[in-house]
């Protein structure tokens, strides 16, 4: 296998877009709950609630108040 022919800059780029903190607040919630990217994404777009233990779990994390991560509203 060769090396890879690519610059510094470039490969900052590719390296920014893996470790973003949007990326590495998906990663935690998946660490945290278990639950796979695509379930996590829903969550976080509000397309989704997860069930009440996760929502806890969810807050504590993040030390916030659950009613606010999770609005009725949804």
């Amino acid at each position: 296998m060769g090396k890879r022919n690519i610059s510094l800059s470039e490969l900052y780029k590719e390296k920014l877009k893996e470790y973003s903190p949007a990326r590495k607040l998906i990663q935690d919630l998946m660490d945290s709950t278990g639950r796979a990217e695509i379930t996590v994404r829903m969550w976080v777009k509000g397309k989704v609630k997860p069930e009440p233990l996760i929502q806890r779990i969810i807050a504590d994390k993040l030390g916030m108040d659950v009613d606010s991560l999770f609005p009725t509203n949804l």
